[in-house]
């Protein structure tokens, strides 16, 4: 058995052994076995709305959905329904994971709702990608690193939910003029 210690660094290595008996034998040395040490846990490369379907002049509509990419600096699997927070007009949305696990590019969808409205376009909140009782880990088992920065009002996603409303048409006079 082989327990690697903190004293050991990140890398590749190649052990054997030989074993003692009590009467101070010595057995011939092993085989060579190679291992990798993994202590790197993965970490937020980006994170960017790449796409949305009903999308129209650059602005989205109840039922639209779009779609956040988080990069990640390495492969990360995906267990649950980890989440990532957008800002829409304000306001705190939860988008939900959806595909990726396995490579970098982990991809989170939310669906407009009726009432949504953001002028300025979506932004991502600071830290806002959230386990929701899933994981993100890398082939080691390290557990990624959730933090990264704000990611701005995107004006190509724009979100406007208000129908438009008709006009007012106000009568003009009497048409019955009895006038000879």
């Amino acid at each position: 058995s082989f327990t690697p210690t903190s004293a050991l660094g990140q890398g590749a290595y190649s052990v054997t052994a030989t074993a003692t008996d009590a009467a101070g034998n010595t057995s011939v040395a092993s085989g060579a076995q190679s291992l990798v040490i993994d202590t790197t846990a993965p970490t937020v490369s980006s994170v960017s709305i790449t796409s949305a379907t009903g999308l129209q002049n650059s602005t989205l509509n109840a039922g639209d959905v779009v779609s956040v990419t988080v990069t990640m600096s390495e492969a990360t699997t995906v267990t649950g329904t980890p989440q990532l927070a957008l800002n829409i007009g304000g306001a705190t949305v939860q988008a939900n994971y959806a595909s990726g696990s396995g490579t970098t590019a982990l991809v989170f969808t939310y669906t407009i709702v009726s009432g949504e409205t953001d002028a300025n376009g979506i932004s991502v909140d600071a830290n806002g990608l959230s386990l929701n009782s899933g994981t993100l880990r890398d082939a080691a088992g390290n557990d990624a690193t959730l933090t990264f920065a704000a990611v701005s009002d995107n004006a190509g996603y724009l979100v406007d939910t208000t129908a438009p409303s008709a006009p007012t048409v106000a009568a003009l006079g009497s048409t019955n003029d009895t006038t000879p």
